[in-house]
């Protein structure tokens, strides 16, 4: 029995082919980025997701926000509900295009993974899903400050009033 768990959309970036949703999971202190392959009346047929960290989340954003070149790879994972460790890879990465300027490209790679110590978790084998989606320079600026909006708006939220249980305490004084 899976339990879903509902995080709130903060951005999301569509095409003929592939979409790429950017999720709230700010109350572990990371934002979640779900992308997936898809052909239109048959359904996805392959989505992956990775987290990010908030800290290298404001930098990346900042930095997409203005355009300016990433070349950024991160590897996370950990043990499914079956205990098998999975690797989750997030690049984000500028690419030149002689004559257009050039591409933001967002690829996740989800696949079997290897632990490591420290809880540290690297791919190990061919990943079962990598999917990848571009945008332009201009649809990668959309994202990256919608996505820094909410975030701005989250940590003025618990600066003011703290956690949730915080906030209810308050109200219902």
């Amino acid at each position: 029995m899976s339990t879903s768990i509902e995080r709130p959309r903060i951005a999301s970036h569509i095409t003929r082919t592939r979409f790429l949703h950017v999720e709230d999971s700010l109350e572990h202190r990371k934002l979640r980025f779900f992308i997936g392959a898809y052909e239109q009346g048959h359904g996805a047929s392959a989505t992956a997701f990775a987290f990010l960290d908030l800290n290298d989340a404001r930098v990346l954003l900042s930095d997409m926000s203005w355009g300016k070149q990433i070349d950024y790879c991160d590897y996370k994972g950990g043990k499914d509900s079956d205990g098998k460790v999975t690797s989750r890879v997030l690049k984000i990465q500028f690419k030149a295009e002689q004559g257009k300027g050039g591409r933001f490209w967002i690829e996740i790679q989800n696949g079997p993974g290897e632990l490591l110590s420290g809880n540290a978790v690297k791919p190990n084998g061919k990943p079962s899903a990598e999917i990848s989606i571009p945008l332009s320079i201009f649809e990668a600026r959309k994202l990256a400050h919608a996505c820094l909006a909410y975030i701005h708006v989250w940590d003025s939220r618990h600066l003011l009033w703290g956690n949730e249980s915080d906030q209810q305490s308050a109200i219902s004084s």
